[in-house]
């Protein structure tokens, strides 16, 4: 153990100098994306892998236990990491061991509540397969909450580069860990230990990349200022349970666990690419935005870029995915995951919503304005109670996914309204960052949608990666041309990177 840590420990002290606010923030864009793309791919072989050893209906076994812990999760949700990547002193150690105490009596709290209330779980999902998972899964927040709290300043000092072997380590290991046990078991139990493994080994990898060392303290004072600010993180946590995942609860509730492993499954391809290349730019600037709080003409100009950037890249992924779903579930996952289709295309229009709602939700926690994306969740859960069961009855899987992409599209103008009023911009100046990565998007789908059933003849992998690759040229030729002849900030944007990069 203790030689593990040293080694890790060398090899992060060779690892590139802190610069600039500006040169960090250049250099974490470049290692979260790395960490992004290394934690996808390593996510997305092992359910490839996986979806062919294992039945829908295992992975809708794990995903009622994953429902159960996140569930717990979100609803105790500190906040904690958040606040103190938010203050604005760069020192903050003197709270991490109030911090570390109350993650550990969280993660406490959430175990034992998984245990005594897994049976009641399995009864509500129909599943009594369900209740002994959920008590295994119920020990990764225990694990999780006595790891190195000072791992939050690998976001609030931009050093992402630290974080890429925590994250990326412990996928490694839920991907060996769960595909070896499946080759033998060909069970949900695969999936089960992959998880415990992967939690474990961050735990092991957290105390080796930082020489912080907490210890049973407990500040007051420090718990009361975190709270302040954590309280509408813990809000909008419950809120965004229900927004993002009561959908799944209401799947595995109604339907069976089959149909929520096909759910599940839909949304993790559909929303993989465009989720990640966001999620990529928010997490960088959230404490990118933060150090530049108190400067509009920074911030605003700080927010163009990262709407531009992540609407061009992730509207023409998501519509993509939507165009090529026909041959991609066939030849990648299988015959057995034919009804995820339809699903899959449904949330790919969800994902290039969120592609611009991620870089508004940065703006409001770096300007400690979180209270307006808690009100705004709010919006979108009572949207989706009103018509989510109704739409289930009608429509089916499709009608749910539909429901979730309704309830994300119609506060679009209400988070418009609140961003402009903060970096104080204007309407036509956004719209036009968005509008010609949109339109390219629609001709691009379209075309291969064409492609698809009138040229090509079955399914296979040399007509999915023609339509892929005929994707991109179609998209990149129209971005082109919008750039000719509108001037719509394509090379701007192009050499903003090649700059920065």
């Amino acid at each position: 153990m203790i030689s593990v840590v040293k080694l890790l420990r060398n090899i992060y002290e060779r690892l590139t100098a802190d610069g600039s606010t500006a040169e960090q923030a250049i250099q974490s864009g470049i290692w979260v994306a790395g960490i992004n793309v290394a934690d996808r791919i390593l996510q997305l072989l092992k359910v490839v892998i996986l979806a062919r050893l294992l039945s829908p209906a295992a992975f809708g076994l794990l995903g009622i236990a994953l429902l159960a812990i996140a569930a717990l999760r979100q609803f105790s949700k500190l906040g904690f990491d958040e606040a103190l990547i938010q203050h604005e002193d760069d020192d903050v150690d003197a709270y991490l061991n109030t911090a570390w105490v109350m993650k550990i009596i969280r993660g406490f709290g959430i175990a034992v509540v998984a245990f005594l209330a897994a049976p009641y779980l399995a009864v509500f999902f129909g599943e009594p397969q369900a209740e002994p998972i959920i008590r295994v899964v119920g020990i990764s927040p225990l694990i999780l909450s006595l790891q190195n709290p000072a791992i939050m300043y690998f976001q609030k000092n931009l050093n992402f580069h630290k974080e890429f072997v925590y994250q990326v380590g412990g996928r490694l290991v839920d991907l060996t860990v769960a595909v070896v046990i499946a080759l033998f078991l060909r069970s949900v139990w695969a999936l089960v230990a992959g998880i415990v493994a992967m939690n474990f080994v961050k735990f092991v990898i957290s105390y080796g990349i930082h020489e912080y060392r907490p210890n049973l303290e407990f500040n007051l004072a420090y718990g009361k200022e975190m709270f302040g600010f954590g309280k509408w993180l813990l809000v909008s946590a419950i809120l965004v349970f229900l927004y993002g995942q009561g959908d799944d609860a209401f799947v595995g509730w109604f339907f069976t666990a089959s149909s929520l492993g096909v759910y599940q499954l839909s949304y993790r391809f559909s929303n993989a690419p465009a989720t990640e290349i966001t999620h990529v730019i928010s997490r960088v600037a959230f404490p990118a935005l933060s150090k530049v709080q108190n400067n509009t003409a920074k911030l605003r100009e700080g927010f163009h870029r990262a709407v531009q950037l992540s609407t061009t890249v992730a509207f023409p992924m998501a519509a993509g995915i939507a165009a090529v779903a026909p041959q991609f579930v066939p030849v990648v996952l299988g015959d057995q995951w034919q009804s995820a289709i339809p699903v899959m295309q449904v949330l790919a229009v969800w994902s290039g919503i969120r592609a611009f709602g991620a870089n508004v939700g940065s703006v409001y926690k770096s300007t400690g304005r979180p209270d307006i994306e808690t009100r705004i969740q709010a919006l979108k859960v009572i949207i989706i109670v009103i018509i989510i069961y109704p739409a289930a009855e009608w429509f089916g899987l499709t009608g749910v996914a539909s429901a979730i992409v309704m309830s994300s599209f119609i506060p679009l103008p209400i988070h418009l309204y609140y961003v402009l009023s903060i970096t104080q911009g204007q309407a036509i100046e956004l719209l036009k960052l968005i509008a010609y990565p949109f339109a390219s998007s629609v001709v691009m789908a379209g075309s291969v949608v064409a492609l698809d059933a009138y040229v090509l003849t079955g399914t296979n992998i040399l007509n999915l990666i023609f339509l892929i690759i005929s994707g991109i040229i179609v998209y990149f030729v129209l971005m082109v041309i919008f750039e000719h002849i509108f001037g719509s900030g394509l090379m701007q944007l192009y050499a903003i990177v090649k700059q920065e990069i």
